[in-house]
């Protein structure tokens, strides 16, 4: 698949057609979370604050990218799965919390906390999610540097 860890695959394990939406997207595909969702018939929008890769991203991808700050987006309704990857990661742990703030719900997400880099957000996102009803599916995903991102679940 295309993801970094394999989240693609993790996703549709669960759930083999739903929606998305991808925060921090990136390159639309090197070790991109959504491209194969996408290729599986998902519909999603992707959002990132760079406009870097948007010319690329019309060029590959058929789902949309938005390039706006995800800290202002109006999130509403729900998706099956919402990945959240905004460096540095105390932004994500932000977005985080916004969202669920909000009345948008998610079944799936992988959240990018970046323990290993000793600035990271696990601890602090893992009580958020865990009151808001969340299950911990899948701990301290690696990289080659260590532990970089959580999986939740709440279907």
């Amino acid at each position: 698949m295309y993801s970094q860890s394999k989240q693609d695959e993790w996703v549709l394990s669960k759930i083999p057609k739903g929606t998305y939406i991808e925060i921090g997207a990136s390159h639309p595909v090197n070790i991109n979370n959504t491209y194969a969702l996408e290729q599986a018939g998902w519909y999603g929008i992707s959002i990132d604050i760079d406009n870097q890769c948007e010319q690329l991203w019309k060029q590959l991808r058929k789902n949309p990218l938005l390039i706006t700050d995800a800290l202002t987006y109006k999130f509403n309704g729900s998706v099956d799965y919402l990945q959240l990857d905004i460096e540095p990661p105390q932004q994500t742990l932000q977005c985080l919390k916004y969202v669920l703030q909000s009345d948008f719900r998610f079944k799936l997400l992988t959240f990018e906390h970046d323990h290993y880099t000793g600035k990271g957000c696990r601890n602090e996102s893992r009580d958020l999610l865990t009151a808001a009803g969340y299950t911990l599916d899948t701990a301290d995903v690696q990289c080659e540097f260590g532990s970089y991102e959580d999986w939740w679940i709440k279907l």
